[in-house]
């Protein structure tokens, strides 16, 4: 008898329509299947919580096939992200999630991701004229462009592959996630509140640092060029790690920190 190359060969078998497959074929094979149906119910499971989530006017609903293919673009970039000086966690599994998606550019007043909604993508540049505020638990704010706005409080995962603009201040209070900036920074006023990891991996200008509880990752760096403020929260704000009482105080045009 042939060999199972030789086998495979046998013009009866080809001309009948018969394929011969190896071992290491079939487990192949058997692999994709199971991918493939692993997929189909993630994407069920996606376009479920997609219907019953708060929908943005000027998004449409995209599918986690999309939010894949749209990071794997920037595969390279993302990968350079916690390899050098700037400590950088970026949460892959957090990022391909149910997501709202916004296929060029978009300018609006302002932005809220409430809490339990779906992540936001925009491929384009983002320019927020107040304020954004995440809320606990919100959905993940990923700008494939560059992100300008006047405050941002965030409680979750932010991406931004292009440059991050932020006059006045940015608000961080969350432990798990991260605010990642792969292009330049520029902040007024930067806060980190539980420790919360602002990884600006670009050339980074900031007005004030804020370091509650002296612990901040990266705070050591950023602190080379802008030295830790003597400021914390005003205590007429409220609690300095709550992000809510911060984004009110925020909302009503007043100084968060305390006086000088």
């Amino acid at each position: 008898m042939g060999s199972f190359k030789d086998l495979a060969k046998l013009k009866g078998l080809a001309e009948a329509g018969l394929v011969v497959r190896n071992a290491k074929t079939q487990d192949a094979d058997r692999r994709d299947a199971e991918l493939a149906q692993r997929r189909a119910v993630e994407e069920a499971a996606a376009a479920k919580v997609l219907a019953g989530a708060p929908l943005y006017p000027w998004a449409r609903g995209g599918t986690l096939a999309e939010v894949r293919r749209m990071l794997d673009a920037h595969a390279s970039a993302l990968t350079v992200a916690g390899h050098g000086e700037i400590e950088a966690t970026v949460d892959f599994e957090a990022l391909i999630s149910p997501a709202q998606i916004v296929d060029g550019d978009l300018t609006i007043e302002s932005l809220l991701l409430p809490a339990e909604g779906t992540a936001l993508y925009v491929v384009g540049n983002l320019t927020v004229a107040q304020r954004i505020v995440q809320r606990f638990r919100g959905g993940t704010l990923v700008v494939f462009g560059s992100l300008r706005t006047q405050h941002i409080v965030t409680t979750g995962q932010i991406l931004v592959i292009g440059d991050l603009d932020v006059a006045g201040t940015l608000y961080g209070s969350c432990t798990n996630y991260a605010t990642t900036v792969l292009g330049a920074a520029r902040i007024g006023t930067l806060i980190s509140a539980k420790e919360h990891l602002f990884s600006l991996m670009g050339a980074t200008t900031v007005g004030e640092l804020v370091d509650i509880g002296g612990q901040a990752p990266n705070f050591d760096i950023y602190a080379r060029q802008t030295p830790r403020s003597a400021r914390g929260i005003d205590p007429a704000v409220g609690d300095a790690l709550d992000a809510a009482a911060i984004a009110a105080a925020l909302a009503a045009g007043g100084e968060v920190l305390a006086p000088r």
